[in-house]
């Protein structure tokens, strides 16, 4: 028996490769040489327009983390109801976004979470079935 003791688990999977080895990290769209950096710097009035920011998400993936938030269920299928058909359709609709992100939305929702931490205490009193008034 082999001494790795998921090594036959690679070969049902059909990679050749052992769980030890990395896998390369795709190269981001507008990388480019450090040459392409210098000379962009050079010539940036001459060559390079701005970009529009209704183009391009406003970071990257690779800037994410992911984090495991636990919800119900059905919290969580209205919610990318209300991301997908709402919020994302109204952003490329109405204001010309384009190639708008799940973490780019995500990251807005949360946003907007901890900006009204009052809202989610009245929340979870609600939930626990906790009248506000009296706790107080």
């Amino acid at each position: 028996m082999s001494e790795d003791p998921f090594g036959d688990l690679d070969a049902a999977m059909g990679s050749g490769e052992t769980a030890s080895e990395p896998e390369p990290e795709p190269e981001p769209e507008d990388a480019g040489t450090d040459d392409a950096v210098e000379s962009e710097g050079e010539s940036e009035s001459a060559s390079a327009e701005p970009v529009d920011p209704r183009e391009r998400p406003a970071f990257e993936f690779d800037e994410t983390v992911h984090k495991a938030l636990y919800v119900l269920e059905a919290v969580a299928d209205e919610f990318d109801d209300i991301i997908t058909y709402d919020v994302e359709r109204e952003l490329t609709r109405d204001h010309g976004l384009r190639g708008v992100t799940k973490s780019e939305l995500h990251n807005a929702a949360l946003a907007v979470a901890t900006e009204h931490p009052e809202e989610i205490v009245e929340r979870v009193l609600e939930q626990r079935g906790v009248d506000d008034e009296e706790s107080e």
